[in-house]
């Protein structure tokens, strides 16, 4: 019996190794420095605040305006300020429509690769505050 729970145990120990090595070396399999959203899209986004925790930008993406290619390296919240129809292109996958949200949304955004996203409205820009997760890793 203490045989069957010391294997169990080894086992186990050695399964959580593993999937805690795939989520660190699979984390930043889309990010690099060059394409990330400081770097490729500073004209849309903004360094507000960074710390050992968050880091919070603001977004804007003007009315009719598809933003560089750019990618995120921490999961993150997204609070829109002024909601926009957004289209999100990311290489190798279809396009993702995303109708409007209301002003004052809340959304929690996993990590994913790189996009651009393009604002379909004619006069109203998207403006949103993003609170990058660093910790969340």
């Amino acid at each position: 019996m203490k045989r069957i729970a010391n294997v169990a145990l080894i086992v186990g120990a050695l399964s959580a190794s593993f999937l805690l090595g795939q989520t660190t070396s699979n984390f930043d399999k889309w990010w690099t420095p060059q394409n990330d959203a400081l770097a490729a899209a500073p004209e849309n986004h903004k360094l507000l605040f960074e710390n050992d925790e968050v880091r919070v930008l603001e977004v804007t993406v003007p009315p009719g305006v598809r933003e560089p290619l750019h990618a995120h390296r921490y999961p993150s919240v997204l609070y829109y300020i002024s909601a926009a129809h957004m289209r999100e292109y990311s290489p190798g996958l279809p396009a993702v429509d995303h109708p409007r949200k209301g002003d004052g949304a809340v959304v929690f955004l996993p990590v994913g690769p790189p996009h651009q996203m393009e604002n379909m409205e004619t006069t109203k820009p998207l403006r949103a505050i993003r609170v990058e997760l660093k910790k969340a890793r």
